[in-house]
């Protein structure tokens, strides 16, 4: 990657401390537009200390990953050697005898036992040491003794602790051969954070007879240092205490006679095997500096070899670009040789365009004079359409007077009938009164003829009124009832 772009990124990042966390590195991988699990998998290979951050060397195996998944390539299921950062080489290294070379990740651990540093902080400080008794054991393959009486011992490791240790041991041990290697314990030994150096140191110090395997005591005295510097800051010792030594592989003192003489010799023998476990840890640790050294020498060997690599792809590419130039000169001539034949062709366009473009003249003189007319045909057409506007508008007019016009003759209609029916009610009413008045005349003829025969004493002649008194009445009755 170019340094250019990895600054770019680190910038867009913000780390803080020279680390990113993973909220700050999650936006970039997911720009890649890989899978989820390709992403984890990198996260995982890329976090070479498994502090939960990324440092700008872990950043960039994580882009180099994440480019080389982009060109469609696997991610690797352990990180190369080529790719681990040389500030992170003596962290990465195998730092456990029996152990892989490159630690697996601890993703699926919170499944199993519960993590270090949880069992750690839940067992209760060394307050004071607890007594433990042995029978008689050989403290070296060569020199042994025995005692009448076995004598209580002391061991740092607490009775509750010891208990707690047993259960995950039980667990490592997945064969129940009574002994774990490095591959079984180091990732409950990585989940306590501290340092790979630090682990292989209390490694060398628990396994007592550097056998690559820890028994069931030796792997309780290492939980118990961790613990000791996890908690307490506590360094390991260079050498185990006489309190430290598993008490299976302590001896107990002989009689009283020659306990003083045979307790001289087993101090030198201890005094010798303190000094072989040093030389052999020393030797380890050389051991484990010249691989580190072979690694960086392998890496350097790998780096010139992709070096010369891409010298040659380089030189390819620089092949491969003088045929593309040659290709490109026969294009050029190719090209010249079509530009002589369109520059003909050009010519003859442009004659035609001329030719064209004359047609074009005559066509808009003739487009012009049809506007001239139709301009003419447009005014015509407007003065007739304001004639048309006026006649529509007198012929509204007109037609509302009609209308008004039939209004008032339908109620001149209306009238006429109310009055013609009002002259012939008046004239049956002036029928009647005219016979009415008919018969009061007769009738009044009548009364002034009974008067004058009255008055000349005649009361023979004498009419009978009364019924005329009664048709009069009668007829002034239905005159009421007419009226």
């Amino acid at each position: 990657m170019k340094k250019g772009s990895l600054r770019a990124f680190l910038r867009v990042c913000l780390p803080v401390n020279g680390l990113l966390s993973g909220d700050k590195v999650r936006p970039v991988l997911i720009n890649s537009k890989l899978p989820l699990d390709a992403l984890g998998k990198i996260w995982d290979l890329s976090d070479v200390d498994k502090d939960g951050h990324l440092d700008k060397d872990e950043f960039t195996v994580a882009l180099h990953l994440v480019y080389r998944a982009m060109e469609k390539e696997p991610v690797p299921t352990t990180l190369p050697t080529s790719l681990i950062p040389p500030s992170k080489r003596k962290k990465s290294a195998g730092t456990l005898p029996g152990a892989v070379a490159v630690l697996p990740t601890l993703s699926g651990l919170m499944a199993g036992p519960a993590p270090l540093k949880e069992s750690l902080r839940s067992t209760p400080p060394l307050a004071s040491a607890t007594p433990f008794s042995t029978s008689t054991v050989n403290l070296s393959p060569k020199h042994s003794f025995k005692s009448s009486s076995p004598p209580m011992v002391n061991w740092v490791v607490p009775v509750a602790d010891r208990e707690l240790y047993d259960e995950i041991f039980k667990k490592t041990d997945s064969d129940n051969d009574g002994l774990v290697n490095g591959t079984e314990v180091i990732e409950i030994f990585m989940q306590s954070s501290l340092s790979q150096t630090m682990l292989a140191q209390i490694w060398g110090l628990a396994d007592t007879k550097q056998t690559g395997k820890l028994t069931r005591e030796q792997f309780s005295l290492a939980m118990y240092l961790i613990q000791q510097k996890v908690i307490k800051g506590a360094d390991p010792p260079s050498t185990l205490t006489p309190d430290m030594i598993p008490p299976s592989e302590r001896t107990a003192d002989s009689s009283s006679s020659t306990g003083s003489a045979e307790l001289m010799g087993i101090k030198e023998l201890d005094d010798l095997s303190q000094e072989i476990a040093q030389l052999q840890r020393e030797k380890f640790i050389l051991e484990q500096e010249i691989r580190e050294k072979e690694e960086t020498i392998r890496q350097q060997n790998s780096e010139v070899q992709d070096m010369q690599n891409g010298l040659d792809r380089e030189s390819c590419s620089l092949q491969d670009l003088e045929s593309q130039k040659q290709d490109a000169k026969e294009r050029l001539e190719e090209m010249d040789q079509q530009r002589s034949k369109l520059e003909g062709m050009l010519n003859d366009v442009k004659q035609k365009c001329q030719e064209e473009s004359q047609r074009i003249s005559s066509l808009q003189s003739q487009i012009r004079s049809q506007e001239t007319d139709l301009q003419s045909q447009e005014e015509e057409l407007s003065r007739t359409k304001t004639d048309l506007s006026r006649l529509q508008e007198e012929e509204a007019l007109l037609e509302q007077s009609l209308l008004s016009g039939r209004v008032q003759l339908d109620s001149i209609t209306k009238s006429l009938k109310t009055t013609q029916e009002e002259i012939n009610q008046a004239r049956s009413k002036l029928s009647l009164i005219q016979d009415s008045q008919k018969e009061m005349t007769k009738t009044i003829e009548q009364y002034n003829s009974a008067l004058s025969d009255i008055n000349e004493g005649n009361f023979s002649n004498l009419p009978d009124l009364s019924e005329g008194f009664a048709e009069k009445e009668n007829g002034g009755f239905r005159m009421c009832m007419i009226e």
